[in-house]
């Protein structure tokens, strides 16, 4: 049902009669409200289902007992045990690593990004980070995407090692990050809101890193 729901939204006919979004507009604010009610102590009482759903191994989670979270909210941001995932080479600063537990793609270059997944009019670095000095300093950089599904941890980590040298907060709105949507005209990635960090690093350059929030995440912190 949530698939044929982007379908029906995300596709050319859809977009050209829904000139102003606002049935998009619309799931936000649904979104929104409901991340509300998902901060209640009453919203506890989903997660026992949703683990059985999504077949969550909690033993790699502190805590791990489903009682002890106060809220489904409180659930959603539940923290790994130290040790649960391992961090690869981590001796190496040459080497970047995953941020959180998702479905991972690289590309080569931003312009790959863009014929191969991001379908969007006006996707581009700029309009990503609303810099245009910045932009044009990853116009040609290569991308690694990292899509959070609901049943993961959603906390992240920096991939690389390194000093933080800016931080910027983007407003915006929360559609679907799902893969239907971004193959759409709509630009999500450059209206949903986000919050970029360019780490100095001294193997890799600077590496900027973008947290963008999508549809039931009500905050990106």
């Amino acid at each position: 049902m949530k698939k044929l729901k982007l379908i029906f939204l995300f596709n050319p006919l859809t977009e050209w009669i829904d000139t102003t979004h606002l049935m998009r507009l619309y799931l936000h604010d649904e979104s929104n409200k409901q991340g509300k009610v998902e901060g209640t102590s009453d919203s506890a009482k989903q997660i026992a289902k949703f683990v059985r759903d999504y077949e969550i191994n909690m033993e790699d989670f502190t805590p791990s007992d489903i009682d002890k979270y106060t809220s489904f909210e409180d659930f959603f941001t539940r923290k790994h045990k130290s040790g649960s995932r391992p961090i690869d080479s981590p001796d190496d600063a040459s080497r970047a690593v995953c941020v959180a537990d998702s479905r991972v793609v690289a590309y080569e270059s931003v312009s790959e990004t863009k014929e191969l997944w991001i379908k969007g009019r006006d996707f581009s670095m700029t309009n990503l980070v609303m810099d245009t000095e910045l932009g044009a300093q990853y116009a040609g950089a290569a991308v690694a995407s990292f899509r959070l599904s609901p049943q993961d941890y959603h906390r992240y980590h920096s991939p690389v090692t390194g000093k933080i040298k800016l931080f910027r907060s983007i407003p915006g709105d929360y559609y679907q990050v799902d893969a239907v949507a971004l193959r759409s005209d709509v630009d999500i990635l450059t209206r949903n809101k986000r919050q970029l960090v360019v780490i100095e690093t001294e193997e890799l350059g600077e590496v900027l890193f973008v947290a963008i929030g999508a549809t039931d995440v009500g905050s990106v912190v």
